[in-house]
């Protein structure tokens, strides 16, 4: 078709190639899309901005930022991304030449779609991978993994075994984000996954909820045992076989079989009398696991019938997944703003070189490379960039030789067709192993770029003097801004995360109100749910960091003990966020009142113990902590004993005797969570993470 810049629709293959058909479609798909959206992006930038270059490029790194914003994003992170490189591309191969702008800008889309179909036919034509084998292996070790960890979590007594259950965590929440990761590709190469998709992913939900709620339910049996506080609970015995054969049932139905039982109601029944005869923080921690246990309860029977839906094995009924509670409106997220800055400042310095350097290499592809490596380094600030420029750097002298020493020698179409088959062949055999996925992207997208294909071939040592002397520098402004204006290093963004962290849990608590009935504004809200999303979501990005630890770096840190960090970091979390629910729940004012005082200086005690562990993650002076903890909470014994038998039925009802008693067990928890973690953070020796090293 005599298309100009042909490895345009190579760059599609390079980019596109995955194993299974689900995943290549998926971001086949994603990559057309961003392309389109591109184009239209950069049509209007070229049209606004023909002769104001300033103008240009600040809307041009505008649009780049919010490219990187999003794809840092939960969704559609791949799109983005697109979007977001393949304007930069467009605007600066077309910006400098406006008249053919549209030209290229057609044949960019049309190229890319070209190596998309071509990629995508031969993918379900030749060589159809499916990825259905591992989407329901995968399932079934789901199932399995949440019955053990069930069964592990809520042994009681002598046969508990807390190291296994936390073994058994880790290897569930694994299991959970390969599921989540399979799950977007199945639904594209799997008919009966995307048939039933709106249950497959309501059974996503509930799958993190109840691996959620069997935890705390384990830890809260733990706290309970260790503190030789019965929990009361009768048929304690009865809930665990029957939750048993709920999971039992629902890895049958995973599996293709029927199920042997369908769940039974389980009522749990008290000792009324045992209760009135414990403390009143004792009944607190009894009220609280009892709901937990009904919680996992519901949500077990909720999972179970959403299976039954997913198996044919019962009714299906309309599936929905829950919506978030967080208002829609939200403050900007620290980490992915990070970003946006990181790669605005790359192409403000890059184009500043192209402008004031004369003969830089690479020229406008300069500012394009930066653009692009940009925002692949700042959406996975983790990985150090060393792994990034070893592969690029030898993918760039292999295409090179391969450009020097092979072509010039070709004569016709097919010893080219030939040469491109063996390298890509060779390319993605020898580097197939699916921890070489970015070498062997980068060998696929240096080749094709270096090796420029076209109808009417030319060579030139310029294309591999330019390509050698533009990477070395590119990476250079790259390192730059790897430290500036924020460093990057992996045990240095580990310890900010941890600090920011702490200042959310401090300002969770110092942000619970006095007044029952005082309504929250709207940057209350904000605030709040801001707040919320950093103790949720800082746990899961201290676990993309802690992968990149250099441990051999930091003596006396050790990556299982790193990963119990974590541990309690999200036990922390959901502690937290039932302290807060708690709290917005209970609305009588008399008991507020009453022990305002005391159940302040137990919350201003736990908010000075998260100032000093934001600062020094282990100088919190367990001890002393503990000790004025168990003052604090003695004293406020005494005075719910006072207020209580004071009280009247119309100042304190059932109800709002349940609610406080939530209340208390959740300043419990969160007490006790504070112990755990700085017991944990006490086995890492903090003092090599905050040396300055080069």
């Amino acid at each position: 078709m005599d298309w100009d810049k042909p490895y345009w629709a190579g760059f599609a293959v390079a980019f596109c190639s995955l194993s299974t058909i689900g995943q290549s479609f998926n971001k086949a798909a994603m990559r057309m899309f961003g392309t389109l959206v591109a184009v239209v992006v950069a049509l209007l930038l070229i049209g606004l901005f023909p002769q104001e270059r300033w103008l240009f490029m600040a809307a041009l790194s505008l649009y780049v930022g919010l490219c990187t914003y999003l794809a840092t994003g939960p969704k559609r992170q791949y799109f983005w991304l697109i979007s977001g490189f393949v304007c930069v591309i467009i605007c600066m191969s077309a910006g400098p030449d406006p008249v053919n702008a549209f030209d290229i800008v057609v044949l960019r889309a049309e190229e890319t779609g070209l190596g998309i179909l071509a990629y995508s036919l031969v993918t379900a034509l030749l060589w159809p991978v499916s990825n259905r084998k591992d989407f329901f292996a995968v399932t079934g070790e789901l199932a399995s993994g949440q019955r053990q960890f069930c069964r592990a979590g809520l042994k009681h007594g002598k046969a508990s075994d807390p190291v296994q259950a936390l073994a058994l965590k880790g290897q569930l929440i694994q299991a959970q984000t390969r599921f989540q990761q399979l799950l977007a590709a199945a639904e594209s190469d799997t008919r009966e996954v995307w048939e039933m998709r709106r249950y497959w992913r309501l059974y996503k939900e509930q799958m993190t909820k109840l691996t959620e709620m069997i935890g705390r339910s384990s830890q809260n049996l733990a706290e309970l045992e260790a503190s030789q506080t019965p929990h009361l609970l009768s048929n304690l015995e009865p809930l665990l076989d029957e939750l048993d054969k709920r999971f039992a049932g629902i890895e049958k139905m995973l599996a293709g079989e029927e199920p042997e039982d369908h769940p039974n109601d389980i009522e749990l029944v008290q000792d009324t009398a045992g209760l009135q005869a414990l403390s009143h923080f004792e009944q607190a921690e009894v009220v609280v696991f009892r709901d937990r246990l009904q919680k996992l309860d519901q949500l077990s029977r909720t999972q179970f019938e959403t299976v039954q839906a997913i198996g044919g094995f019962g009714e299906q009924a309309a599936a929905t997944a829950p919506r978030s509670l967080l208002p829609t409106l939200q403050w900007p997220d620290p980490d992915r703003m990070l970003a946006v800055v990181r790669v605005m400042l790359t192409m403000l310095i890059a184009y500043l070189a192209l402008i004031y350097v004369d003969s830089i290499p690479g020229g406008n592809s300069f500012v394009t490379m930066a653009g692009v490596f940009g925002m692949i380094v700042a959406s996975t600030p983790m990985i150090s960039l060393r792994m990034i420029f070893i592969p690029l750097i030898m993918s760039v002298i292999f295409a090179c030789l391969v450009y020097i020493y092979i072509l010039p020698h070709l004569s016709g179409f097919l010893s080219l067709g030939s040469l491109l088959f063996i390298v890509t062949f060779a390319i993605c055999y020898l580097l197939s192993d699916p921890k070489q996925a970015l070498g062997r992207t980068l060998a696929l997208a240096m080749f094709v770029s270096i090796a420029s294909i076209d109808n009417q071939q030319t060579y030139s040592f310029m294309v591999v003097a330019t390509n050698m002397l533009m990477f070395p520098i590119l990476f250079l402004l790259l390192t730059f801004t790897a430290y500036f204006p924020v460093n990057l290093r992996q045990e240095k963004s580990f310890l900010r995360l941890l600090e920011r962290y702490f200042r959310s849990c401090d300002g969770l608590l110092s942000g619970m109100p006095r007044d029952a009935q005082q309504t929250e504004t709207g940057y209350e809200r904000l605030r709040k749910a801001f707040h919320l999303r950093e103790i949720s979501s800082i746990p899961t990005k201290l676990g993309g960091w802690a992968k990149f630890l250099d441990t051999k770096a930091l003596p006396g840190t050790d990556a299982q003990n790193v990963q119990a960090l974590l541990s309690r970091l999200q036990d922390l979390a959901g502690r937290i966020s039932e302290l807060i629910e708690a709290r917005s729940s209970l609305r009588n004012q008399y008991l507020i009142n009453e022990l305002g005082d005391d159940a302040m200086d137990l919350r201003q005690n736990l908010q000075a113990a998260f100032e000093l562990l934001g600062t020094a993650p282990v100088d919190v002076g367990r001890e002393s902590y503990r000790t004025r903890r168990d003052e604090l909470i003695k004293r406020l014994e005494e005075r719910i004993r006072e207020t209580l038998d004071r009280s009247t039925e119309e100042q304190v009802g059932r109800e709002d005797g349940e609610r406080f008693y939530h209340l208390l067990g959740a300043y419990r928890g969160v007490a006790e969570s504070v112990v755990g973690y700085t017991a944990t953070a006490g086995a890492i020796d903090w003092a090599p993470w905050h040396e300055e090293r080069f």
